[in-house]
Formats: structure tokens, sequence, C-alpha cells
């Protein structure tokens, strides 16, 4: 027990890298609380977690990604600096959330792409499905082909 009040002691950025899986999930907590308190999308507080939004969504727990997910769906729907994220994190929904048999992970994958659509960055999220596409892993590819219809590009 004495692990758990080391790691509780850290900042959010840390806890959401710390190896532990309950560090990792308290710090995906905490940052979504963080995320949905932020008012400013230009706040400075946003560039801390630039380099973290993958590992939110490509954590190796189950329980700690399903919350990663959320708080990277929240990033990306509040920061300014959210589109700097594009490739690395729909390039993580394509490989580790996709081919899972959680449902709710699926659908904040899909979610997380419609977002980064939203915030104009569809082609880049286009390239990585399309490359997701090419993946040899069978239920990537039927996920990716469920769901193109929820991507499709109109100019």
């Amino acid at each position: 027990m004495g692990d758990d009040s080391e790691w509780m002691k850290l900042p959010i950025d840390q806890k959401c890298e710390h190896k532990i899986w309950k560090a990792r999930l308290n710090g995906y907590e905490e940052a979504l609380k963080l995320f949905q308190k932020i008012e400013d999308e230009k706040s400075p507080e946003w560039g801390k977690y630039l380099g973290l939004i993958k590992k939110f969504v490509t954590d190796s727990n189950a329980v700690a990604q399903l919350k990663g997910l959320e708080a990277a769906f929240a990033f990306i729907e509040n920061a300014h600096v959210a589109g700097k994220t594009t490739g690395e994190v729909v390039s993580g929904v394509v490989g580790k959330v996709f081919n899972q048999p959680k449902a709710r992970a699926k659908e904040l994958g899909t979610d997380i792409c419609l977002m980064y659509i939203e915030i104009e960055k569809a082609e880049v999220v286009q390239d990585e499905l399309i490359k997701g596409l090419d993946n040899k892993n069978p239920k990537i590819v039927v996920q990716l082909s469920v769901k193109k219809s929820h991507f499709t590009v109109t100019n």
C-alpha cells in the first residue's frame, strides 16, 4: 500500500504515465475533470498533455483505457492545440481501440475520430483510417468498414 501513497502525490500528467495502471486510471480521471474545467481553449495547461493524449487511447489496461478515451475526447473537444495530436491519436484508435471487444471503447474511438473531423482535421483522420484498412488484423478492417459511413467526407 506504500506505493499508492507515493503515486497519489504526483501531478496529473505524471500519474498518466505511471507504470501502475491504477495510477494511470486516477490520472485519466483527474485529467478528465481538469479538461472539463478549463474554460480558456488557449490555456497553457493544454500544452502539458500534447505528448500524452496518444497514451490515453492506447493504454494497455482496458479499464484505464476507457477513462483515457473519455479524457482524450474532452481534450480534443476543448483544447485549441488538439489538432496537433490528430495523426498519432487516430492511429492509436485504429490500432488499439477498434480491434477490441468493448463496445464502449469502440464508441468513444468513433467519437474521437468524429471530433477531429469537426475541428477540421478530416484529411488526417481519413488517411489514418485508410492505413488501418491495410492492417492484417481482420477485426480492425471489419470495424473500419462498418464505421466508414460515419467518416465520409463531403466537399
